[in-house]
């Protein structure tokens, strides 16, 4: 797949495509909803239901970042092919400084480690926002919410390899040109970053939504991927209504192909405009 290269400021930003990620209608707990959502991906013009599984890196001057790492080998067989986009955009595994975590879900951490369950990026350092560190690392198991226990000695397991190098930051607080915006339902601590350099920026919003063909135009649609369905929701539409109001264009982990867009308002809802990529690697 070729790179989709799109500069914010001096920042150059690159999606870095994980695999496919099959889901479900019937992941949509009421019934109304998912008749609705059934309609809406129906007049779709691809297959919504597969979404694609993406990660971002960031280049800033001399330093080297990522937003989150992909499902590595620890989710479905087609996903785990960020080392081969890595090696497509010409950088090693060993050249990360940084890793933006939007939250600790395993299609978002799970490239973390290799195949050995070894530390895959040995000089890095893990940031998280401190709500979503506090509740998988601080937590203690019987205090957990029943869907969040099959995650949690797993979620351990692997952030326990970045225990040295694990920093956890508050909302607003920068590092390199990115920023911490809690938009919390998803996971308690969900985070979207704002990317800023020299005047322009870009919202890596992480699973804000999920299938953007329903998500978009009928945001109260809720999958029980959110912990916290209400939550998620108020934190969806305040994202949102932001980026539409002020064009700010969004980066995010379930966007169809190239994963980076902008969001307009249609209809009663929203849309995402394709984007124009500063340039494309082959």
């Amino acid at each position: 797949m070729p790179l989709h290269i799109r500069m914010v400021g001096r920042i150059e930003v690159t999606p870095l495509w994980d695999g496919p990620l099959p889901t479900s209608l019937a992941k949509i707990p009421d019934p109304t909803h998912r008749a609705e959502a059934e309609a809406l991906v129906a007049r779709a013009n691809r297959n919504a239901l597969i979404l694609d599984v993406y990660a971002f890196l960031l280049r800033i001057g001399d330093h080297l970042a990522m937003i989150d790492t992909g499902s590595g080998r620890l989710g479905n067989p087609d996903l785990g092919r960020l080392p081969d986009a890595l090696s497509a955009a010409g950088v090693t595994h060993d050249e990360i400084g940084t890793i933006f975590m939007t939250h600790a879900h395993r299609d978002h951490y799970g490239g973390l480690v290799d195949a050995q369950g070894s530390r895959a990026f040995p000089n890095a350092e893990l940031i998280f926002h401190e709500k979503e560190a506090r509740f998988w690392l601080d937590s203690a198991f019987e205090d957990m919410p029943q869907r969040a226990r099959p995650h949690y000695h797993p979620t351990r397991e692997v952030l326990s390899r970045y225990a040295d190098r694990l920093r956890r930051v508050t909302d607003g607080e920068d590092i390199f040109g990115v920023s911490a915006v809690l938009a919390p339902g998803h996971t308690p601590g969900h985070t979207c970053w704002l990317i800023q350099s020299d005047g322009a920026c870009m919202l890596a919003w992480g699973d804000l939504i999920h299938v953007a063909e329903m998500h978009l135009p009928a945001p109260h649609i809720a999958m029980e991927y959110d912990y916290d369905p209400d939550l998620a929701l108020r934190s969806r539409l305040r994202v949102l209504d932001w980026v539409a109001t002020d064009r700010i264009p969004i980066a995010g982990a379930h966007l169809p192909v190239p994963g980076i867009g902008t969001i307009v308002r249609s209809g009663g809802g929203y849309a995402c405009e394709a984007d124009q990529p500063a340039r494309v690697k082959a």
